[in-house]
């Protein structure tokens, strides 16, 4: 065991390993920091969230999960607005959905509520700290000294 410790030391002093988990620190950090900013923004919509009635213009599938993207339209007033945003799966051309949007501006709006947007958002801002945190406790406990057991003789 003594013999892993020391290898792990050598390996350690030479200073690359310790300075390469510092980007992987400053990058969770920046995403945990714009995680959390979008769920408070979201929650700043979800406090003024309106609903209005959308039709679907076009729905197609993209990215690797295959998320269904649909191109919608609506109406706030006289004014009509179009997005396009992930959907349901079962969303079709032509069908008419629930569209969520900001009361202060209609051009933040959803086919989800903000306030599901905002807790998918938040537990990836917590994750992300988790993981932070547990990398942070690595660092400091790697660079800690690390204590020989004076019981054992050597020969």
């Amino acid at each position: 065991m003594t013999f892993l410790r020391t290898a792990t030391r050598r390996i350690m002093s030479d200073g690359k390993s310790k300075s390469s988990l510092w980007p992987l620190v400053s990058f969770l950090l920046i995403c945990a920091v714009f995680f959390g900013y979008r769920s408070t923004v979201e929650g700043g919509s979800a406090s003024r969230q309106q609903t209005s009635v959308g039709t679907i213009s076009l729905c197609e599938e993209r990215g690797r999960g295959h998320e269904n993207y649909c191109h919608y339209t609506f109406l706030v007033g006289a004014e009509q607005y179009e997005n396009v945003n992930t959907g349901s799966r079962g969303l079709r051309f032509g069908q008419i959905v629930t569209v969520y949007y900001d009361g202060e501006d209609p051009r933040v709006n959803a086919l989800q509520a903000f306030s599901k947007q905002r807790r998918g958002n938040q537990r990836t801002a917590y994750i992300l700290l988790v993981v932070l945190a547990a990398v942070l406790a690595f660092v400091l406990w790697d660079r800690a000294p690390h204590q020989i057991d004076s019981t054992k003789q050597t020969p």
